[in-house]
């Protein structure tokens, strides 16, 4: 097989995400660009060489021993979000610049809904839009066979100055067609991943939350991976690399209850709830008794909900199609079995008033929650609440998309949403009040000394951690910064009355 496929994991914009909190947060296996190697592989069309950035980040050196070192034609592929735009987009024009012979593919969210922005960086060759398995590996053997792009479906590319879109490509049926996942591709930085055990059981949502951009990718249909695909994959994780937790990716693992029940059951008969634990995410509206007895029983140590808010009323305006009082209800059920329960907040909803989001942050601290995140609503391309904002002129885009992060607050002034009433100061301090609160009180240290689920579930923290000097000294430099934040919102806050 030729040496001639690079795939990279852009860096986070440091604008966006302070390098003091990158250091403390989960760092987890680039799943979508391990999946396009694996498929590559699996067909034997081409070698791959994939790079992480956020383990190795890459100085100019760097990329030009890697892309030198592939054979041509030399292809170089990037996983893209909106908060690594940047960074993929400054990655594609040194690239360029060592080899303008080079095939830069960029794909992922925010290209597949924001194409023209990515094809106006020169850099940029092709974009593929939506899954990218089928369309990339075809788009691999055509170059090979140096055949033009017109007959593959799925992709956006450039042709004498214009940009052509070709027909979009039907979502994967079968997803077992997809080849298991190559863990091995990353076993090199296996102790530098908080977490090794990542794993998805189906893609797709049929919901339209106003907020979420997953169906850019994964369409409305929901689709699963077979029970023995998946029970395959933990016991590698299990057997092979120890992973004590498994995380399930799924936006809702009981999508579809009869698969959920069917995987339950297989992770029991084949002992694998004896050898490792897992940690899914759910709605609401799925939870009964008989589902969490049965998740019990799995070892499954945490389940977790979108709570959005305390506000029957918002809920119904972002169209989440469940009720608070049912996630609530689910909550409390979860932690009556003896479950975790974690939660997810998005303050900042259209017409969202100071009193609603006083109003959730004590029904949050009314629920029996081992970890919760309040996050500000950032309306994503792709997203309704993009689409419905940005034609109202509501949405404030800072250059290179920097404001758009869930935790912004901690970075910058300039949130890219503030419902009216409010201002961006109060929006903020809300928020970080309502983080800080959480967690820097008796109760929330003690759940962090008892629990690695605390922290917003996005702190890593291993078995013990209060005994690593090295975790202390990020978590205390990383505490200070935000509290320096929080005081300096504070002020700005006090100073707009």
């Amino acid at each position: 097989m030729p040496n001639n496929i690079l795939l990279i994991n852009p860096a986070i914009n440091p604008d966006s995400q302070n390098r003091v909190i990158n250091k403390i947060i989960i760092k987890a296996v680039p799943t979508s660009l391990g999946v396009l190697a694996g498929v590559l592989i699996d067909a034997k069309i081409a070698s791959v060489h994939l790079i992480d950035e956020q383990i190795d980040f890459l100085k100019d050196d760097d990329i030009e021993k890697t892309v030198l070192s592939l054979h041509p034609p030399r292809i170089i592929g990037m996983s893209v979000l909106t908060i690594n735009s940047k960074r993929a987009y400054a990655l594609s024009g040194v690239i360029k610049k060592i080899d303008p012979k080079s095939l830069v593919v960029l794909g992922g969210i925010h290209p597949t809904v924001m194409p023209f922005e990515a094809l106006s960086h020169l850099g940029v060759d092709i974009v593929v839009r939506g899954e990218g398995e089928e369309t990339f590996k075809e788009l691999v053997e055509l170059v090979s066979r140096k055949k033009e792009f017109r007959t593959i479906q799925g992709i956006s590319y450039r042709e004498n100055g214009n940009i052509v879109h070709n027909p979009e490509r039907p979502l994967i049926d079968n997803l077992d067609r997809i080849p298991p996942f190559p863990y091995y591709l990353f076993e090199r930085n296996f102790n530098k991943y908080s977490t090794f055990g990542a794993i998805f059981t189906s893609r797709g949502c049929p919901y339209n939350c106003i907020f979420c951009s997953s169906q850019s990718i994964s369409g409305k249909r929901y689709r699963y991976f077979s029970t023995e695909r998946i029970i395959s994959e933990i016991k590698l994780l299990a057997d092979k690399y120890k992973q004590k937790i498994i995380f399930i990716m799924d936006d809702n693992i009981a999508g579809n209850r009869q698969h959920f029940f069917s995987l339950l059951r297989a992770i029991i008969d084949s002992g694998l709830h004896q050898r490792t634990s897992f940690q899914a995410s759910l709605r609401g509206d799925s939870v009964n008794d008989e589902l969490l007895d049965m998740a019990k029983a799995a070892n499954f140590r945490m389940l977790s909900y979108g709570l959005e808010t305390g506000s029957e009323n918002l809920m119904e305006i972002v169209n989440k199609g469940e009720t608070v009082k049912e996630v609530a209800k689910a909550i409390r059920m979860t932690h009556e079995k003896g479950i975790a329960a974690a939660a997810t907040v998005i303050f900042g909803l259209p017409t969202e008033t100071r009193k609603d989001r006083w109003d959730t942050i004590r029904l949050v601290r009314s629920l029996p929650l081992s970890s919760v995140r309040f996050n500000t609503l950032v309306p994503y391309p792709g997203t309704p609440a993009f689409e419905i904002l940005h034609k109202e002129n509501k949405v404030i885009i800072k250059k290179d998309w920097e404001n758009f992060a869930v935790q912004y607050m901690w970075e910058g002034d300039c949130l890219p949403y503030v419902p009216e009433g409010s201002t961006n100061h109060k929006l903020m301090f809300d928020a970080m009040f309502a983080n800080l609160s959480y967690y820097l009180n008796l109760n929330g240290i003690k759940g962090m000394l008892k629990s690695s689920f605390a922290g917003g579930n996005v702190i890593a923290l291993k078995k013990v951690w209060y005994l690593s000097p090295k975790t202390m000294y990020r978590l205390l430099r990383a505490s200070f910064y935000l509290v320096r934040r929080f005081l300096y919102v504070t002020r700005k806050m006090i100073l707009e009355k």
